[in-house]
Formats: structure tokens, C-alpha cells, sequence
């Protein structure tokens, strides 16, 4: 038995955003979305990989006055599963990471 870890495979929401099934209605694109996330999670689960969500300023920060890039939940991340995955990061538009997933509070 060996204590490696999988290794991480990261996501963004390309990878299973709603806007990303253009052939579907929006229902069935939620629901398309959701299905490809909870495949992603059960892979994680099995232990195949590690999931690293990484939310981007540039593509999902939800806009509005009082939008702050620091805070994930005003990124728009699709299905809640999403916010299942081992860690959560927020991509900044100059390219920096920070990693959001164990915030409480907004910074």
C-alpha cells in the first residue's frame, strides 16, 4: 500500500459549464452539466485524480457593482457539485492564483 496522493487534474468551467452544450436547451444543459460533473467527482472519489476547480476572473466572475474578484461565490461555477472538488482556485485576469476553497469570510 502506498500514502501517494492521485495526482490533481484541473477543471475550469469549459470543461462542463451549461454555455458549453449549444446544441441543448437550457434544462437539459443544466442537467448535461451536472451529469459530466458528478462523473468528474465520482472519478475523484474512486481516487483516479484529485479535482482543482479553477475559477477565472476573466470568464466567470459575475458581473455587477458589487462583484469581488476575491470571493468565489461571485463566480459563476454552474452546478453546486462543482464546489465538491478537492480545492477550489481563483484564477485572477494578470494570471495569478489564489486558492479559495476553505474561506469562510470574504478577505
Amino acid at each position: 500500500m502506498t500514502d501517494e496522493l492521485p495526482p490533481w487534474r484541473e477543471i475550469t468551467t469549459d470543461d462542463y459549464a451549461p454555455r458549453i452544450f449549444t446544441d441543448l436547451g437550457s434544462l437539459e444543459a443544466w442537467i448535461a452539466s451536472s451529469e459530466t460533473l458528478r462523473l468528474l467527482l465520482v472519478r475523484q472519489h474512486e481516487g483516479e485524480f484529485r479535482l482543482r476547480l479553477i475559477l477565472r476572473e476573466g470568464v466567470d466572475l459575475r458581473w455587477g457593482p458589487t462583484a469581488d474578484p476575491n470571493w468565489r461565490w461571485d463566480y459563476a461555477h454552474g452546478p453546486e457539485l462543482a464546489l465538491d472538488a478537492a480545492e477550489i482556485w481563483i484564477e485572477r485576469a494578470n494570471g495569478r492564483r489564489k486558492r479559495v476553497d476553505q474561506m469562510e469570510t470574504r478577505p
